[in-house]
């Protein structure tokens, strides 16, 4: 990539020099010098403006693309004024020209400092507003005044010499006593700052990005001013030549850029130390392969990311750190001598560092490393710092970029949690697009929690259909063994121990008593076909027991009221947003899990809800994050059904549209007061509370 301008710009410099050689005769030699003008305002605004676009959150391309564009400006301006013969309409757009020659000379002072990553008074607030007030009152004063251009010489007026006839400019008194020895300035000071940090680096990569920037600027203090300058000063006048100077500039500046965006890490193998202890048994707990990503969910998981590392780096793989924390620490630390570390900071510095805003150059800098060396192993220590730089959508959409880059080149992504502090909706999310460390443990702690809890419930299922097949998969995934009440036969075979299968009516007293239905903390999940029949078993259940929790699903509609006044705690209408969840767990069985979890949803005054978005509701159009901040307190969408189906956990940035539909836990009682949104919503979750209870 770094070829192309350079390419381009020679191209251009090598057409132009043989215009000058290969013509003779005042014609020619102004049209070289027009043609060289256009050439460079072309190069130049190309190379902004794919700069800038190439990362428009980094302060380098940002600020590069400021001054180029003002270069490209200043060419511009003086190849309109050579081309138009109305000497008034020529001074404008003299006056065009230097506008962006003067904004280039005062960013350039910006380029400086967010390259170097140099911190000083005038990158304060307080030093901007005293560094750009010059610049602003210099602009007043060129279009407002002659003190900056007074008029213009006509051409054939300056002895150029080769027969050329230009326009060119008379200066007036703030030009000739302050920007014309200002200027010089900018230019001195960027090549004396890349010059010094060229020989004080001790990185070879860096002394190869500043060798482009020392050349670059190197041309216009070297040339530019002596010629463009001193001697015009002097009375001596020369064929215009600065644009091609500048041009020359901008293109080794450009190359430099490149190379300082993105770090051509060589990787290195970490150098063995004999009698190092490594944590195999760590390791083996965070056990990692490669094609995959990994999270890691511990309070010290940074200290376990660095030791699995090692361990990994000593096997004689390669590895690449990018942390928000000091190189040296880590190496102390953590006994890694070699590996190299990337510092994400935005303070100037001898390690290999990369701002955290800059994302582009993030990925950049793993992509080039991975495509390097195979089976790779890539850390990410810092989420929480990146997090804070950016935002979570972007980091997510950043994590999923690796994710993908790793699998298709069989590297290994591992991403440490830290101390990170995440909505449990955004940390679902961000597990959801990595493997889990450690497994083993959670695995552990999981079957532990699902004993817990079996322990604590016991779990009836009457009925045995589909329905209540998908209820018991699912609860043998979490060590939950339900009793099943069925009169026919069952046909399907489950595990040793799944279920305790009784054979009976379900209507029957005495089965029910056998089932336990007088246990404590007792839930039923009726999972009958026919509605008549579910009432009648939730007034017997109920005759048994009052402290027994009933879940039911209901087909009719009409049905729902007399199923809650019967004694039902949870009614999942068939129609609604529960029986559609439902019959997705078929293929989807997590989508069943808030089935059991309903109990605590009601506990907590919680419920289900559905929207369908239209023009009536406030959410059209918004993102997932906007809706969720329009609920507030009182709800959250947890899911999103449109015409792809079913999302769980739905990105925050997705625009919802006409026909979707949300899905929501809600606190009916938390809705906001007030009016216009708070009122409009209130209004239609009452309306949609009463539909479903008709």
């Amino acid at each position: 990539m770094a070829k192309a301008p350079f390419i381009a710009g020679t191209a251009g410099i090598l057409l132009l020099l043989g215009l000058l050689t290969g013509y003779h005769g005042s014609v020619a030699w102004t049209n070289a010098i027009l043609f060289a003008s256009l050439l460079a305002f072309i190069v130049k605004l190309g190379l902004a403006l794919w700069i800038y676009f190439r990362n428009p959150s980094s302060n380098v391309n940002r600020s590069f693309a400021v001054v180029f564009l003002g270069q490209a400006v200043w060419d511009l301006g003086k190849f309109v004024m050579w081309l138009l013969p109305d000497a008034s309409t020529a001074l404008i757009w003299a006056k065009v020209s230097y506008t962006g020659y003067i904004i280039s000379v005062f960013f350039l002072l910006s380029f400086v400092w967010a390259y170097l990553k140099k911190k000083s008074y005038f990158t304060t607030v307080p030093g901007k507003v005293g560094l750009y007030t010059p610049m602003v009152l210099l602009l007043l004063a060129l279009w407002l005044t002659d003190l900056v251009i007074a008029d213009l010489v006509p051409p054939g007026a300056l002895a150029y010499g080769f027969g050329i006839e230009l326009w060119d400019y008379t200066f007036g008194p703030v030009y000739n006593y302050f920007f014309l020895w200002f200027q010089i300035i900018p230019f001195i000071y960027a090549f004396v700052l890349f010059v010094f940090k060229y020989f004080m680096t001790t990185r070879l990569d860096k002394k190869k990005q500043l060798m482009y920037l020392v050349i670059g600027s190197a041309f216009p203090i070297m040339l530019g001013i002596p010629t463009g300058v001193i001697l015009p000063a002097m009375g001596v006048a020369l064929p215009p030549h600065n644009n091609i100077l500048s041009l020359i500039m901008s293109v080794f500046i450009a190359i430099g850029i490149i190379k300082y965006k993105f770090l051509a890490i060589q990787p290195v193998g970490e150098t063995i130390v004999p009698g190092r202890k490594l944590d195999h048994q760590l390791a083996k707990e965070y056990e990692i392969d490669f094609g995959h990503s990994y999270f890691i969910k511990h309070e010290k998981s940074s200290e376990i990311a660095h030791k699995v590392l090692l361990t990994h780096l000593y096997k004689k793989r390669y590895g690449l750190i990018i942390t928000a924390h000091n190189p040296s620490t880590i190496r102390h630390e953590y006994g890694i001598e070699t590996t190299p570390i990337v510092w994400m900071t935005d303070t100037e510095t001898e390690h290999l560092s990369v701002d955290p805003i800059d994302i582009e150059q993030l990925y950049e800098t793993i992509r080039l490393f991975v495509k390097q060396v195979p089976n790779s192993i890539v850390l990410l220590d810092g989420l929480q710092f990146l997090i804070t730089h950016n935002n979570f959508s972007k980091i997510i959409h950043f994590i999923r970029q690796v994710k993908s880059m790793v699998a298709h080149s069989d590297d290994c992504f591992i991403v440490t949690k830290g101390a990170l502090q995440l909505s449990a909706k955004d940390e679902r999310l961000l597990e959801s697009e990595m493997i889990t460390l450690p497994r083993a443990k959670l695995a552990k702690e999981r079957a532990k929690a699902k004993q817990a809890v079996a322990k604590k419930r016991n779990y009836i299922i009457v009925g045995h259909n589909p329905l209540a097949q998908s209820i018991i998969n699912e609860f043998e995934q979490r060590c939950i063994r339900p009793t099943i009440i069925e009169k026919g036969e069952v046909l399907v075979h489950y595990p040793k121990g799944a279920v305790n299968m009784i054979k009976g009516d379900p209507l029957s007293r005495k089965v029910l008593e056998h089932a336990g239905i007088e246990k404590s903390n007792t839930v039923v999940l009726i999972t009958l076909e026919d509605d008549s029949e579910i009432i009648l078993c939730i007034n017997k259940i109920r005759q048994l027991s009052d402290e027994v929790k009933i879940i039911t699903n209901i087909h009719n509609p009409d049905f729902i009221p007399i199923a809650m006044k019967a004694g039902a705690n949870k009614v999942i209408p068939s129609s609604s947003i529960g029986g559609r969840m439902i019959s997705l767990a078929l293929t989807s069985p997590d989508i069943v899990r808030w089935v059991m979890d309903a109990t605590t949803l009601s506990e907590r005054g919680l419920e289900l809800a559905e929207i369908k978005v239209d023009r009536r509701t406030p959410f059209l159009g918004k993102t997932i994050k906007e809706a969720d901040s329009q609920l507030g307190k009182a709800g959250n969408v947890i899911a999103i059904k449109n015409i792809d189906g079913l999302k769980l956990i739905p990105d925050d940035s997705y625009k919802t549209k006409e026909g979707d539909k949300l899905i929501l836990v809600m606190n009916f009682e938390l809705l906001p007061k007030g009016k216009d949104l708070q009122e409009r919503l209130k209004n239609l979750f009452a309306c949609k509370r009463r539909k479903s209870r008709r």
